[in-house]
């Protein structure tokens, strides 16, 4: 009986290692689209240089647009119109994650409430995929997050993952074989760049302790951020946490780029990427 079960367990890990191929990606959070001509040429500045590197697919980390949290529905519709149809740019795939610019009409400026259809993540989740998934490539899995809570009373929204989105987790996790290498993208950070800097910033949060020792026995290899626009690769115990800056026009250059993520025989190479060379800086907003 104990050699049947060591053959499966070596049939599983050859059949896991044969799934693996190298492949490459860009991690790519905080573009900030908006109907702005000096915006727009840097995006597609930018897209010329993602192109250029020939990554398998480009993986968002939130806030694509700017904004529609603060207006109504029929405007947020035009910036997602917008937002689609810069990204046929890219010649590759492009996966999503949701970051709070992409929340529809949630503070008081907006004019609108959650009795409009289209309030809060609705028009997002119905043009594009459900605000936390997953899906698979060449044996590793991704686990996009929503790290957004809405306040709707304040009109408002602060960052977290909620309980409905937990209790997915730990079913998504038990169907997840615990030797298959995991990555974790959601916009707002699980651990904060700004507590490097600031004594007064919390580095992590109970929602953040709670999502990451639902990883703890699993092999999690990068946990990907954006929100602050601020760059950061902190390794820990083999994990890698990684802020990936942002391209928004008018970033801080030194936190100005994208995450250009190579995996080659099972092992991730990271490389913090300067986004193409912007004139005219004005201040980008988180």
């Amino acid at each position: 009986m104990k050699r049947i079960k060591l053959c499966l367990v070596l049939v599983f890990q050859i059949t896991l290692l044969l799934a693996q191929k190298n492949f490459s990606f860009v991690y790519l959070p905080d573009i900030h689209l908006q109907p702005d001509s000096a915006v727009l040429a840097s995006f597609r500045q930018l897209a010329g240089q993602v192109n250029r590197l020939r990554p398998d697919f480009v993986l968002t980390g939130g806030d694509m647009i700017y904004t529609a949290k603060n207006v109504d529905d029929k405007k947020a519709e035009k910036l997602f119109d917008l937002m689609d149809t810069e990204f046929r740019q890219f010649k590759m795939p492009v996966y999503l994650t949701m970051g709070n610019h992409e929340n529809v009409g949630i503070t008081a400026e907006s004019g609108i409430d959650k009795t409009n259809p289209m309030w809060g993540k609705q028009m997002y989740e119905e043009r594009y995929n459900k605000r936390y998934y997953t899906f698979t490539h060449s044996g590793w899995k991704f686990f996009i997050l929503d790290g957004i809570r809405i306040l709707e009373v304040q009109k408002d929204y602060t960052q977290g993952v909620d309980s409905i989105q937990l209790e997915w987790l730990r079913n998504e996790l038990v169907d997840t074989d615990k030797e298959t290498p995991i990555i974790i993208s959601i916009h707002t950070p699980l651990v904060n760049p700004h507590a490097v800097t600031d004594p007064g910033s919390q580095l992590l949060s109970a929602d953040a302790v709670a999502v990451l020792n639902m990883f703890r026995d699993y092999d999690l290899r990068l946990v990907l951020e954006g929100h602050t626009h601020i760059y950061m690769n902190l390794l820990l115990k083999g994990v890698h946490y990684i802020s990936g800056g942002s391209t928004a026009y008018g970033t801080d250059p030194a936190d100005d780029g994208f995450m250009m993520i190579r995996i080659s025989n099972n092992t991730e190479t990271l490389r913090f990427i300067k986004s193409s060379s912007k004139t005219g800086k004005k201040k980008a907003v988180d």
